[in-house]
């Protein structure tokens, strides 16, 4: 309340008071001009009264006067408000010391530094471009049959008209419309942008100018870098008619809207060619930018300064953010705060449903706006302003709040600690933050340490067939015999072509003829040596030996003594069944938790058989560029995200395999190798700290750091 220690105040000579519309009540208002920062005032019926007689000095004087010459009753704290609210405005005399102090003060807390500046700047400036006002008033008589009722219903037949051709034509526009998603499109929707902007913004000057508002100046505002025309028609506040308002504010979309009914009708009725070309852009980009920019009452576009004026609300985004918070905060704490202003239920209604939805809708908006910037700038630059836009539009909003209730904690601690939603809540915080989770889960495939198997490396006839399944067989024992015809002859040949040439290199030294020729016989001799061992080691493959002791886990079936075998065919498979491993797969964030000796687990999928304990024996430290496991690929049903390349499965995302020692024996395995899940202990971690970590990564990887 206004301090009565305080001396009288007195309003500032340059003010100037006009009438305003009725309220949604009815009720008078009033707007007061303060000229020095052209800023507008709405003020009510009490409001209006006590600053009638603010001359009288004295809140008694006032409030008898009040009470006696008007329907109203007041009270001297109502006095007090009006005053309270003149001088937070500083629209009072302030010729006192304190007054002066208490102004330099203020001013000092406005003052911005640097950084503030830059940002300010960087989110949002104007630049004037010319002073349209005197044009404004000659070319005002020309156009004023864009007015009249009758070019309204022109041109609301026109537009019937066009939307009935786009129709008869959808085809043809529908392709038309596909054809412009390239660069030539791009060129063209921008040049009709440009023309159309200009148009909407004479659309607001000429209405304003035709209600007598005069028009100081137009030109380009910069959102977040973004050019945006703007006109300046705040005088338009100083109109006592909601309905002038309305149609000052709705003259931009009336103006694009009537460029688009125009521009359907010719596009309907011309022939192909580049001015029918420029009535598509038109058309369509008017459209597009009505209703989905202007139209949005959830931005500071002409649609939100059409729903302030439709429903008598002035500065509705703050009003309705403010009570929003309100009750939010009494829904959540029941603190008994006072309401922010008085409404109908009806009204309550849509104030909580309109704040909720902008916040919504910014969130969208300011985060697309975001990630535009970033990619629009180099990357060093395009991090720093993503990061403003988050900040500024985004998290400030709820770090305020959040400061608000830490604030306000001796009033809301009590009353929270008798709900059960805040041990909800504790529980909750404490799953995020507090590092729970020891273990890394993934899928896994048994296998034998060391295995052998038996190959035909090429057409080859069975001599000796090799032990049944789950035989055991000693290191360096027969396990099949082959026998390759061809194999037989090419030794033959190799054998006598090394004879030949051993014996024609021996006699070139004895034959002055033949001297020269010694070398070219010591390569040849050397080369059909190289060949001979060659097939001398492919005979030896023929006679399969086991080299190292095992069991014998899988044996081509049907097979005899006598049977010819084609080449590449698999034929029995030797695996070391007293030593097993289990490769396994994890992701990057994941890589740092664990270590060599860490403590595992592996439980197999097939029924029956019991988990093993297991031990980390290796880990890599590169990504793996194909699953080599291919069981553990999505494809044949496993975890494990892949793409298919020729015959190989690459990954879809960086994962690391890790092998792991089983400890014991897992038992008897038909097959020797064996899919299941994987539990591997590990440094604990949380969700808040995967967070910070993805989002680390992700800052350094973009970065390019």
């Amino acid at each position: 309340m206004f301090s009565q220690e305080k001396p009288w105040p007195s309003l500032r000579e340059d003010l100037t008071i006009h009438a305003g519309p009725a309220d949604p009540s009815g009720a008078p208002t009033w707007t007061l001009h303060d000229p020095a920062r052209n800023q507008y005032f709405s003020l009510d019926w009490i409001a209006f009264e006590v600053i009638s007689r603010i001359k009288m000095g004295n809140a008694a004087q006032i409030t008898e006067a009040i009470n006696d010459g008007t329907t109203l009753h007041v009270d001297e704290e109502s006095i007090g408000v009006v005053l309270q609210f003149l001088e937070e405005n500083e629209l009072v005399q302030r010729n006192d010391f304190a007054g002066t102090s208490w102004l330099n003060a203020k001013n000092n807390a406005r003052e911005k530094g640097i950084f503030q500046h830059l940002l300010h700047g960087y989110l949002f400036f104007r630049v004037p471009l010319f002073k349209p006002d005197k044009y404004l008033g000659k070319a005002l008589g020309q156009l004023q049959f864009l007015y009249s009722p009758l070019f309204f219903k022109v041109t609301a037949c026109a537009f019937l008209l066009g939307v009935w051709g786009v129709f008869r034509q959808w085809q043809l526009f529908s392709a038309t419309l596909v054809d412009t998603f390239s660069w030539d499109g791009l060129i063209g929707y921008s040049a009709a942008l440009l023309l159309i902007k200009i148009l909407h913004e004479l659309g607001h000057a000429l209405t304003a100018k035709r209600f007598g508002c005069r028009v100081p100046t137009m030109g380009v505002a910069f959102l977040v870098m973004m050019p945006v025309a703007y006109t300046d028609v705040t005088e338009s506040w100083k109109l006592n008619s909601h309905h002038k308002r309305l149609v000052i504010a709705g003259a931009g979309i009336m103006t694009e809207i009537i460029l688009a009914a125009w521009a359907l009708l010719a596009w309907t009725l011309m022939p192909d060619g580049a001015l029918r070309g420029v009535c598509f852009f038109v058309a369509t980009t008017s459209l597009v930018a009505t209703f989905a920019v202007n139209a949005s009452p959830f931005m500071r576009f002409d649609g939100y300064f059409l729903l302030c004026d439709a429903v008598g609300i002035p500065n509705l985004h703050a009003r309705s953010f403010g009570y929003a918070r309100w009750w939010l905060r009494e829904k959540l704490f029941h603190l008994g705060d006072p309401k922010p202003e008085e409404f109908s239920p009806k009204y309550e209604t849509f104030i909580l449903l309109f704040a909720f939805i902008t916040w919504v809708y910014r969130l969208v908006v300011f985060f697309g706006i975001a990630l535009l910037v970033y990619h629009y700038f180099f990357k060093a630059l395009g991090i720093i302003l993503f990061g403003v836009e988050l900040w500024y539009f985004l998290t400030r909003p709820i770090w305020n709040e959040f400061i608000v209730w830490k604030k306000r904690w001796s009033e809301i601690g009590p009353v929270v600690r008798h709900r059960p939603a805040y041990y909800v809540s504790l529980i909750l915080l404490g799953l995020i933050v507090i590092p729970y989770d020891v273990t890394i889960n993934t899928q896994g495939m048994l296998k034998p340490e060391r295995s052998f198997s038996v190959i035909a490396f090429q057409a080859a006839q069975v001599l000796v067939l090799p032990p049944p399944i789950a035989s055991n067989v000693k290191s360096g024992e027969l396990i099949m015999k082959l026998d390759s015809p061809e194999l037989d002859v090419k030794l033959l040949k190799a054998r006598a072509k090394v004879q030949t040439l051993t014996k024609q290199f021996g006699a070139a030294g004895f034959s002055a003829d033949t001297i020269t020729q010694q070398p070219i016989f010591r390569d040849q001799l050397q080369s059909a040596t190289e060949e001979l061992k060659g097939l001398v080691a492919e005979r030896g493959r023929l006679y399969a030996t086991a080299p190292f002791t095992g069991s014998i886990v899988d044996v081509e079936p049907d097979l005899f003594v006598g049977e010819w075998v084609p080449k590449g065919m698999q034929l029995v498979t030797l695996i070391d069944d007293e030593h097993w491993v289990v490769d396994c797969y994890i992701d990057e964030s994941d890589l740092h938790r664990i270590d060599l000796g860490n403590w595992g687990r592996f439980v197999p999928e097939a029924p029956g058989l019991g988990s093993v304990g297991l031990s980390v024996i290796a880990i890599d430290r590169d990504a793996s560029k194909s699953l080599l496991d291919g069981s553990l690929a999505s494809s044949a049903g496993g975890q494990v995200l892949v793409r298919q390349q020729g015959s190989k499965s690459i990954p879809e995302r960086s994962i690391y395999r890790v092998r792991l020692k089983v400890d014991g024996s897992p038992g008897k395995i038909s097959t020797g190798y064996l899919r299941g899940a994987v539990t591997i202990f590990a440094w604990p971690k949380s969700v808040l700290g995967d967070v910070l970590r993805g989002g680390l990564a992700t800052f350094v990887r973009e970065a390019g750091f």
